[in-house]
């Protein structure tokens, strides 16, 4: 259609730029750590493709698609904007941390929360990725979080979480069984989130 064609156009363009930010609206802002977050956060799932539609399977293919770099750096800016100061996306997302760092180094200010899903064998590396993308904080993705509960490897969050403060990040665990938070808190685990 001529939208698609205007928007892959878009994409490919090397003069695309993203809006520049202004913070013209503020939120309640929160503190965690030594980081202050703005009450609500821009999440990262749409930008990176992941959406949950059910049996509705073009939809993550169709989100990609759209959020091109420009887009995503656009999005990122409105945020801004309106007073919304964090976002979060999975650090797997390649052309997301990149995007970031782009939109960092063209005077965008929205702080990164990592999404990370280490390695068993290699914990560290994804702590390092959260770091060198300029992240602020990092938390174990809910699902492995989930996983690793099960499993009764409570330790390896615990593992987790003290490599991400010892790397100067704020550092959480995310879940979606009450039982992660449950065996984190019984562990002695003390994430800042």
């Amino acid at each position: 259609s001529l939208e698609e064609y205007a928007l892959r156009a878009q994409e490919s363009s090397p003069t695309t730029k993203a809006p520049a930010p202004s913070a013209k609206a503020t939120l309640p802002l929160g503190k965690i750590g030594k980081v202050q977050i703005s009450r609500i956060l821009c999440g990262g799932n749409l930008i990176s493709g992941f959406a949950h539609s059910r049996d509705l399977i073009y939809v993550s293919d169709l989100l990609k698609a759209y959020f091109a770099p420009a887009k995503i750096m656009e999005t990122w800016a409105q945020c801004e904007q309106h007073g919304i100061n964090t976002m979060i996306f999975g650090l797997d997302d390649k052309q997301g941390v990149e995007t970031y760092k782009k939109y960092r180094a063209r005077g965008g200010k929205i702080q990164y929360l990592a999404q990370i899903n280490p390695d068993p064998k290699n914990l560290r590396a994804a702590v390092v990725g959260a770091v060198d993308a300029g992240a602020v904080g990092a938390f174990l993705v809910g699902n492995t979080g989930d996983e690793w509960a099960r499993d009764g490897a409570v330790g390896r969050i615990g593992e987790v979480v003290g490599l991400i403060k010892e790397a100067g990040l704020i550092a959480g665990v995310a879940g979606h069984e009450l039982r992660t938070t449950q065996l984190v808190e019984r562990a002695g685990i003390a994430p800042d989130f």
